[in-house]
């Protein structure tokens, strides 16, 4: 094994480990308080602005969103502390990771503006693939649903084949559930989304 590989091995058993601690210490507390075990759940959060915007009109629900980058979770951080919201919360992790440890079930996912990996190549990096929406669906309650946007035509044909040959998604007619803008929406002119049905 090369010294780059051992340092990504290393790397990534330091982030399951704060995964699990995260869940150990943060979420599972913070859903006890709320009497509520189901999650509503966004990958790729960014800054949490359009999530906590969300949370903060459901007080009853609980929210958790998930980004790679450290600075993008410490401003959805900020924004849950000045709310004084107790019903939303943020993790640093893979999607994959988060669904590893997982043990409450999802009743709403929500995936906006994920990067489309445009090269033929990269394909196999995109998230929406059979194997992960297997393991989503797993995650999710029956009638749970899996909410998905994003401004690239040829990712979002590709994500509804994936969807259609699903043994556990049906696209269904679904308005989108919150319309406070998130920060790609802003940025960018048009978009595309799908509301897909656990069943």
């Amino acid at each position: 094994m090369s010294e780059i590989q051992e340092k990504l091995k290393i790397e990534k058993k330091i982030r399951k480990s704060r995964v699990g601690d995260w869940f150990k210490n943060i979420l599972t507390p913070t859903l006890e308080s709320n009497n509520n075990s189901c999650i509503n759940f966004e990958i790729g959060c960014g800054h949490g602005h359009w999530l906590t915007s969300y949370a903060q009109e459901n007080p009853s629900l609980n929210f958790v969103g998930i980004d790679l980058i450290t600075k993008r979770i410490e401003k959805a951080i900020s924004k849950v502390t000045k709310r004084s919201l107790g019903n939303v919360s943020f993790c640093k992790a893979d999607a994959n990771e988060f669904l590893e440890f997982c043990d409450i079930e999802l009743s709403n996912t929500f995936i906006m503006y994920p990067d489309p990996w445009p090269k033929k190549r990269h394909f196999k990096r995109r998230l929406i693939q059979l194997p992960f929406l297997e393991f989503l669906a797993q995650k999710t309650q029956l009638g749970g649903k899996l909410y998905f946007m994003t401004d690239h035509v040829d990712y979002f044909d590709w994500a509804c084949a994936m969807i259609s040959d699903s043994m556990h998604w049906n696209i269904i007619e679904e308005e989108w559930p919150h319309h406070e803008q998130s920060y790609f929406q802003n940025i960018l002119p048009t978009n595309q989304f799908f509301c897909a049905l656990r069943s």
